[in-house]
């Protein structure tokens, strides 16, 4: 499926209108089934979608890693379909909240509440001026944002660089598309770093926590309920990476200088 399309706008610059094609992004409604039953419905960018299907799956805590999955296709255009080798019901009686992000993402309140995280390892660190090398490659990858403006970004980078890119019109899309990658790929996500455009808000590190990343890096801000539960999980959180600094917020003793 297509992710940007053109449109015929008109542009107005100094008073001057001027018919023109201008590049817009295409979101769509994707069905995400369980063993043949519903379970969520989520907006987003029409790419990736049975990475975005697995990431969001192990961030809901359906699965825990790629052996749990015993098929997966997209069907219909509008649906993914995903066949666990486990019989599996869903908790409608966990509370949830919406997240801060586009796309009809959700978080478990009861998490919130009860800061009840099992904290990251503390095994992993990495260094200030790779971290800072990462985020220029990543500030550059996207083209999709160049040609429209309108996606996220977030990327999977170990100490030696970027390893997954993806991009969507929420972040918390474009983070469930890069662990669901990851978890593909049987990828140790304890020892690398999420990337991501805009602000840290809680819904990014809760997602960080449930994956067991020890690190959020950002050229933007965090949010103080974001940095909340980065201290109850052990995330460390960097915010304001541009050139060469940096913003530590919180578990610096990852950042090696």
């Amino acid at each position: 499926m297509e992710t940007v399309k053109q449109i015929k706008i008109l542009k107005i610059t100094d008073n001057v209108p001027e018919e023109m094609l201008d590049s817009i992004v295409v979101e769509k409604p994707i069905n995400i089934f369980v063993n043949f039953e519903f379970y969520a419905a989520l907006m987003c960018s029409p790419s990736e979608l049975e990475e975005l299907a697995v990431g969001f799956l192990f961030s809901e805590g359906v699965i825990s890693s790629a052996g749990d999955i015993k098929s997966i296709g997209e069907k219909y255009g509008d649906r993914v379909c995903v066949v666990l080798n486990h019989e599996f019901s869903k908790d409608s009686l966990s509370v949830r909240a919406r997240s801060t992000g586009c796309g009809n993402g959700s978080i478990h309140l009861n998490a919130l509440e009860n800061r009840s995280f099992t904290p990251v390892e503390d095994g992993a660190g990495f260094k200030a001026e790779s971290i800072a090398g990462s985020m220029k490659e990543f500030n550059q990858m996207s083209g999709v944002f160049r040609e429209t403006g309108g996606v996220h970004s977030c990327a999977i980078c170990s100490d030696g660089g970027i390893e997954y890119f993806s991009e969507d019109i929420g972040r918390h899309n474009a983070l469930d598309k890069i662990i669901g990658k990851a978890v593909l790929k049987g990828i140790d996500l304890k020892k690398r770093i999420i990337m991501t455009t805009g602000r840290i808000s809680s819904d990014i590190v809760v997602k960080a926590a449930g994956a067991g990343v020890p690190m959020v890096v950002s050229h933007s801000a965090p949010t103080d309920l974001a940095l909340e539960i980065a201290e109850a999980a052990n995330i460390t959180v960097l915010g304001f990476v541009r050139g060469k600094r940096m913003n530590v917020y919180s578990c610096r003793q990852r950042i090696i200088i």
